[in-house]
């Protein structure tokens, strides 16, 4: 059949005849893009109508085929079950996993210096299918890199990971979300189901609140005998900041410490030789390993000088009995606990190669031996270690540690009987606070620091912490009248900016180890938190028993607010941000997640300080001492840019709005940047590495905690979950001297102890400190400007981890150091040879 118009025209008849079977064949290679048939379309109206076919058969087919791969069986890759290798363990990965997460976990997983990690892969456990930039890291590790879709909730899913057989399963959270306790709901949840499919499944986790770690205390398999650990990320970031108040720069320090860095010498120039010292730093990790015989019968400071000085590794923490799961390392442990058979040792060093010095040292072969690169296994009988099969057989546990520990005594529960009979779950308001006195600005302030305190210390019923009976949240709360009639001096400055309905953040891990029990009553800084009294009201129930603790109504964002709470003679200004579900511009722009903190940062930066406000500083000088003593205001200060300043970041990559002054390149990495490598600002994103340390050696987060918190307490945990919080009170509170607890000090050289050492090596300063203070020294603080050699004065530093024995030392630095527990020399303590050999 032609075109029928062309039947009434002039033109000829364009139409043709054509055999069935040829038209079908014609039709069927259209379809198939093949066609054999040898046709051609003449005609208008065929052409319409073949075109027309075509696109309505490719449309049915393209829909017909997953049902035709369902009829085929054909299953994705992603959707079949994981093929366990005997040549290689796995771990699986699973929660909130994300492309850019991953690319920094494998990155640290599989970095050179980790000699075990080429014996796993690792398994991704996710609901939905991998996208391109998925694909793209899989082909990147296609070696070492698996990915299964599927739910941690679905046993099916579970079996098809081989979870059984897995060494552990690490659970990731997203830390950008807008509810973060639906968020750590989500990761228990996964926990719950992992244990119940598998009851001695190793699970590493990560929650983003501290009062969420309780419900995995509720888990009946959760136990540290299985190698669980939680790791909380507002407990760690917030009590790094925290210690960084007292010693700033120490939440950089500690950091770097956890993350594994390779720093091959030629790999990376820097053009300043402030960054080459900062770049070496970060170079180093921290390491456990058993003593070898040669360090049996010493006492901690005997093994630390030989370390440092023989073997040049620096000696952190003992663990005496690493195979129990209640116990604890011990950092700078007094003269009384002394290494045995088996103990453990953590070491602060570059490589593992340098820390085996420890494991394989012996008297008879090692002993002449000046260079300690020449330190090897020998074959001399040695303590038989089961260091490396421990971890390359993390599955294989005997039944009885796979029993879970229950004690028997009752002394915590008997303790929160007591606490709750006494108290009110509420804290009521006494008549006598309800009705403040009337003051005019220059008259003594019911608020004021110095008038009316009682220095008795009070103790929470572990021991750790000051303690007092709760007060209500209109008990400490001040307008910015009332601020500046205070008349804060030397205090800590907390800048929260929130809004009544943001998530909160845990404020309490940042008021916890400024409230340790280490610190006595006198040392204790005022703490003041500016911000919102609609949002403070929903972190107040975690902050009632904390002494000295004042809430100011008010903005970081506002100078007028700053300046009533005495900005220009703070200890330090700590400046946190508190996501709020119901910022749209964040959801949209991540980025923005960080404005509100930026813009505090600059308006703090922009501040000039007149004379008056400095007058405060005649008399608030001397009412701190000990450990604070170092860092009293001396000099008045003009600017904000004098001021001590850290700012909490979400995103790292905002680190580039913070300081306009700086010389940082686009795209450097978040831990070169000059704002990071001096501690003025942090980002939770580097705790994300932790879970790979926990992995490979889980007892190491607990020598974090300890550095962070003063110590590790079961009690408090078992305090948690049942929900009580910190309680105190009559034959309840416990004296601090029952506890080991630890502090981290930061000494300027210009005076004090060590003054001496100015000019000379920092080698020298290590040994002396460790052996006449008891101080195990971590770093080094120096200022920039020094570093540069120029001859203008600036408040800006970097940190120095544990820098060379030959490092000269200045007169200007500051040292990062541990103080132990009640440390008293040791009499039988002989040093190997003098101080005065570096």
């Amino acid at each position: 059949m032609g075109d029928p118009w062309v039947l009434g025209s002039n033109r000829s008849y364009n139409g043709q005849l054509i055999s069935f079977w040829r038209c079908f064949l014609y039709l069927y290679g259209r379809v198939t893009l093949l066609d054999l048939s040898g046709m051609r379309i003449h005609t208008m109206l065929g052409r319409i109508i073949i075109y027309g076919f075509q696109i309505l058969a490719l449309g049915i087919v393209s829909k017909a085929i997953p049902r035709i791969v369902a009829l085929l069986r054909i299953v994705p890759e992603c959707d079949k079950s994981y093929p366990s290798s005997v040549m290689s363990l796995h771990l699986v990965v699973c929660g909130h996993v994300r492309v850019s997460t991953m690319t920094a976990f494998l990155k640290e997983f599989y970095n050179s210096d980790r000699d075990l990690s080429d014996y796993f892969k690792i398994v991704i456990l996710d609901d939905k299918e991998p996208d391109e930039e998925m694909d793209c890291l899989l082909e990147l590790y296609f070696n070492k890199l698996d990915y299964r879709r599927g739910s941690c909730m679905n046993m099916k899913d579970l079996n098809r990971v081989k979870v059984m057989d897995a060494e552990a399963v690490l659970i990731l959270a997203d830390r950008t979300t807008s509810d973060s306790d639906a968020e750590d709901a989500s990761n228990i949840m996964r926990v719950v189901s992992i244990k119940n499919y598998r009851f001695n499944a190793r699970v590493i986790v990560q929650l983003l609140q501290y009062h969420n770690k309780a419900y995995l205390q509720n888990i009946p398999s959760w136990s540290t005998k299985h190698g669980d650990v939680v790791i909380c990320i507002a407990e760690l970031r917030l009590g790094l900041l925290a210690q960084s108040c007292t010693a700033p720069g120490f939440s950089t320090l500690m950091a770097n410490y956890f993350t594994t860095r390779s720093n091959n010498g030629d790999a990376k120039k820097h053009s300043e030789a402030w960054m080459a010292e900062y770049d070496r730093g970060t170079s180093f990790e921290l390491y456990s390993r058993p003593f070898s015989a040669a360090f049996i019968g010493n006492d901690f400071t005997q093994a630390c000088e030989f370390c440092y000085r023989r073997l040049k590794i620096v000696l952190l923490a003992l663990h005496i009995h690493p195979d129990d799961p209640l116990s604890a390392p011990q950092i700078s442990p007094p003269a009384s606990v002394t290494i045995e058979e088996g103990t453990h040792g953590y070491f602060i060093a570059d490589t593992t190669q340098e820390v085996d010095r420890a494991q394989f040292y012996c008297i008879k072969c090692h002993g002449d031996l000046s260079d300690p690169e020449d330190i090897q296994r020998c074959a001399c009988p040695n303590i038989e270690t089961k260091y490396e099969v421990e971890i390359q057989s993390f599955g294989k546990r005997s039944k009885l540690s796979r029993a879970i520990s229950y004690r028997p005594d009752t002394d915590v529960e008997t303790k929160i009987w007591s606490f709750i009979s006494k108290y009110p779950r509420t804290p009521e308001r006494r008549s006598s606070e309800t009705d403040l006195p009337a003051y005019h600005y220059g008259q003594s302030s019911p608020f004021a620091p110095s008038g009316g305190r009682d220095n008795r210390s009070l103790y929470d019923s572990t021991g750790m912490f000051h303690w007092c009976p709760a007060k209500p949240l209109a008990a400490v709360q001040m307008d910015r009248l009332q601020a500046t009639a205070a008349g804060f001096a030397n205090h800590i400055v907390v800048c929260v900016l929130s809004q009544s309905n943001s998530q909160i953040i845990g404020l309490a891990n940042l008021v916890l180890p400024l409230r340790a029990s280490s610190l006595k009553a006198d040392q204790l800084r005022d703490i003041v938190v500016l911000g919102d009294v609609g949002f403070l009201e929903k972190e107040w129930p975690f902050l009632h028993n904390m002494p000295r603790l004042y809430i100011v109504k008010g903005t970081a964002l506002n100078r007028s607010d700053l300046r009533a709470v005495r900005l220009n003679t703070c200890q330090m200004c700590v400046i946190l941000g508190a996501p709020s579900a119901s910022d749209k511009m964040a959801a949209t722009d991540p980025t923005l997640a960080d404005k509100a903190v930026i813009l505090a940062t600059l308006n703090v930066r922009a501040m000039r300080f007149s004379p008056a406000e400095n007058s405060v500083l005649d008399h608030e000088n001397n009412r701190y001492s000990g450990v604070y003593e170092e860092h009293k205001i001396i000099e008045p200060r003009l600017t904000g840019y004098e001021v001590p300043l850290i700012t909490d970041l979400m995103r790292e990559s905002n680190v580039q709005f913070l300081e306009q002054d700086d010389e940082d390149l686009p795209g450097t990495e978040f831990y070169l940047t000059q704002p990071y490598a001096g501690g003025r600002t942090f980002a939770a994103t580097v705790l994300d590495l932790l879970m790979i340390t926990s992995f490979f050696n889980p007892p190491i987060v607990k020598v974090f905690h300890a550095m962070i918190f003063g110590g590790a307490s079961l009690e408090l945990e078992r305090l948690l979950a049942e929900g009580a919080g910190l309680i105190g009170g009559e034959d309840i509170s416990l004296p601090a001297e029952t506890k080991d607890q630890i502090s981290v000090i930061q000494m300027a050289l210009d005076r004090g102890p060590l003054r001496s050492h100015v000019g000379s090596f920092y080698g020298g300063l290590f040994l002396d400190a460790l052996i006449n203070l008891g101080l195990v020294v971590l770093g080094v603080s120096r200022r920039v400007d020094l570093a540069r050699e120029m001859t203008t004065s600036s408040s800006k530093r970097y940190v120095i981890s544990n820098p060379p024995h030959s490092f000269i030392l200045d007169v200007t630095d500051e040292i990062f150091a541990l103080r132990g527990p009640n440390w008293k020399p040791s009499p039988n303590f002989l040093p190997t040879c003098s101080l005065s050999t570096f």
